[in-house]
């Protein structure tokens, strides 16, 4: 990496590439039109809610003028519902898929219905967040960088502590969020993912004290 990457605070008119990144990365690592051929819902359903409906808490990290990975999330889960309250319903509405790629990515809104990730008790670890980076900008620390500023932010808002989701098959995030001081809360085995890995993985919900 010969140019040094810019890290800087998320803004309302980063969604499309911040969404672009989460498509590109939403299947662990690789791109989520495996699973979810509706890219434009994919954004307004995972990236959305976090720049639209709330002031937003997080951060990019940009190569060349580029968006090579972000992380984003809430500093509390009830600013985080209301802001699905606020958008999700206008979403639906305005990036409804085309009919070729309802039933795929219907398919895989059930299932995680159905099969809900666990969270930690939002009373003690009332953050959470998201971290995706391209492929190109792994292996340079920009994920570590963008993990402790943005545990920085939220101690400078004022939540005690933070969780995320995650399964065993991130392993080199599972290694940077132990290095960062988190901890597993929970795990369990789902068959969320099974039609597209072939089998079931270990959810890991994961927690640290700000």
């Amino acid at each position: 990496m010969s140019t040094p990457p810019l890290l800087r605070p998320v803004r309302p008119d980063d969604e499309a590439a911040v969404s672009a990144v989460a498509y590109a990365t939403g299947f662990f690592g690789a791109s989520a039109a495996r699973y979810f051929p509706a890219r434009e819902l994919f954004g307004r359903l995972w990236v959305t809610p976090y720049l639209r409906g709330m002031p937003p808490c997080g951060f990019v990290a940009q190569l060349g003028g580029q968006t090579v990975g972000y992380i984003i999330g809430s500093p509390s889960w009830d600013t985080y519902a209301r802001a699905l309250r606020r958008t999700v319903p206008h979403s639906l509405w305005e990036a409804w898929p085309a009919p070729q790629e309802v039933v795929p990515s219907l398919r895989f809104l059930l299932r995680s219905a159905r099969y809900a990730l666990p969270h930690a008790d939002a009373a003690r670890y009332p953050a959470h967040l998201h971290l995706n980076l391209l492929p190109e900008a792994r292996g340079h620390h920009l994920g570590e960088q963008l993990l402790l500023t943005y545990l920085d932010e939220l101690r400078r808002r004022g939540a005690c502590g933070v969780q995320l989701s995650t399964t065993e098959e991130n392993v080199a995030a599972v290694h940077l969020y132990r290095k960062a001081g988190f901890t597993v809360l929970s795990e369990a085995r789902t068959p969320l993912w099974t039609p597209w890995l072939g089998r079931p993985t270990r959810q890991l919900v994961m927690g640290r004290i700000l």
